[in-house]
């Protein structure tokens, strides 16, 4: 059965070879000294993938609103039923400057803007926890990264629903924002506050319990 994480990284893999055939993946944005930073993303599954079930994965870029840009996610069974959906929020961010700039026009008039949102993005920040209580969970590796030489974006959700003891429950919902990078060495470590089948989870680097990424998930 697939894993919630597993499920991210169709969706991440998908959206990568599509930015690709549309020529503004993170490689070609690269040669303009711009490259992609993930900001949010929200994801419902709503039945778990069987082993080796087929599956097909739809994305497609939707109409942002100058700073950010949208993209959406469906996965469904080889019969057409929704397995799960997902909705994320990009930003193009300057090399040098190290500050998000106006997504290019090229880019955002890529957008469908016609068609629905497969989750409704949401804009309310999700506020870090307490790091007072943040355990130590593990140490980045080489395996973490990715061609930015950063913590892979799924590996954020890895750690968040790996770590977590919830009995027999399984995360089926996750509204996930990234604050920060991570790098190889960094110390990561996992706060997390339960609120009956509600979860809110808090990663941070390091000594100084820098925040690098906050989530609210549904366990069922």
């Amino acid at each position: 059965m697939a894993t919630f994480s597993s499920i991210c990284n169709y969706f991440q893999e998908a959206a990568g070879i599509h930015a690709h055939h549309l020529n503004f993946d993170i490689s070609q944005l690269h040669e303009k000294g711009l490259t992609w930073v993930l900001y949010k993303m929200h994801v419902k599954l709503l039945k778990h993938p069987k082993r080796w079930e087929d599956v097909n994965v739809t994305t497609w870029p939707s109409a942002g609103d100058g700073l950010r840009a949208f993209r959406d996610y469906e996965m469904k069974s080889e019969s057409g039923n929704l397995l799960a959906h997902a909705v994320s929020q990009w930003m193009v961010l300057d090399m040098k400057s190290k500050r998000p700039v106006r997504t290019p026009p090229e880019i955002s008039e890529l957008g469908i803007k016609d068609k629905p949102h497969t989750i409704e993005p949401k804009k309310d920040p999700i506020r870090p926890l307490s790091p007072d209580d943040a355990e130590l969970i593990t140490v980045v590796g080489l395996n973490d990264l990715d061609m930015n030489h950063h913590v892979n974006n799924v590996r954020y959700i890895d750690w968040m629903t790996g770590y977590l003891s919830e009995g027999n429950k399984r995360c089926r919902e996750m509204e996930i924002q990234y604050l920060a990078e991570s790098v190889q060495g960094d110390k990561i470590y996992l706060s997390s506050k339960r609120e009956n089948n509600r979860v809110m989870q808090s990663l941070f680097k390091n000594d100084e319990k820098k925040p690098i990424a906050s989530s609210v998930s549904c366990w069922e």
